[in-house]
């Protein structure tokens, strides 16, 4: 079990989608002791309704605390806007000015914080943190769907099965012939 991660609105509306199959509810935790969001995401995921539906009950419950700069020591506040400046001119877009702003926020707390976790779908940010970000003290490690689904596979998260590994795959916008061929094939 993960110790503390910060949890990004990809994730968060992916595996919040269904009404029916609750996995943000259900996974985060089973994922990690403690589990963070930054305010600006939270406030960034407005649909799908079943997703703010199960953050509002992870937040209740006490599994998912809101953080906002704002409630940063003077130290950890320094650092927190030395890595959103330093991850803003490599990830923003001077054209659309909020996009990215919500993983750029995210890591930059991480950073502050000591989050060592990042549960995000975006692909090629590892890259990214690990040329910005990750000096050897404090390093941030991105944890995708696809490597929650591999954790499930090998017993490492508890109460999962390969049904619901397939569900969450689906529901996440990702082809059920990929999981069936590469992922998870039937008979492993």
């Amino acid at each position: 079990m993960i110790k503390r991660l910060i949890i990004d609105a990809d994730v968060c509306i992916k595996l919040g989608t269904s009404e029916k199959y609750c996995f943000l509810q259900e996974l985060l935790p089973c994922l990690s002791e403690k589990s963070f969001i930054h305010q600006y995401v939270y406030d960034e995921i407005l649909t799908p309704a079943s997703a703010k539906t199960q953050l509002n009950w992870l937040i209740g419950s006490g599994f998912l605390d809101v953080i906002d700069s704002n409630d940063l020591s003077v130290l950890e506040k320094t650092i927190y806007e030395a890595a959103y400046n330093l991850l803003s001119r490599v990830m923003a877009n001077p054209g659309k000015p909020r996009q990215n702003h919500g993983e750029i926020s995210s890591l930059a707390m991480a950073k502050a914080l000591s989050i060592p976790v990042f549960f995000t779908d975006e692909r090629n940010l590892q890259p990214i943190i690990d040329a910005n970000l990750n000096t050897g003290i404090d390093n941030i490690k991105c944890i995708r769907i696809i490597d929650v689904i591999h954790s499930i596979q090998r017993g490492k998260i508890g109460g999962f099965y390969r049904k619901q590994a397939k569900a969450m795959w689906v529901l996440s916008g990702k082809p059920k012939e990929v999981f069936d061929s590469k992922v998870w094939p039937t008979g492993q």
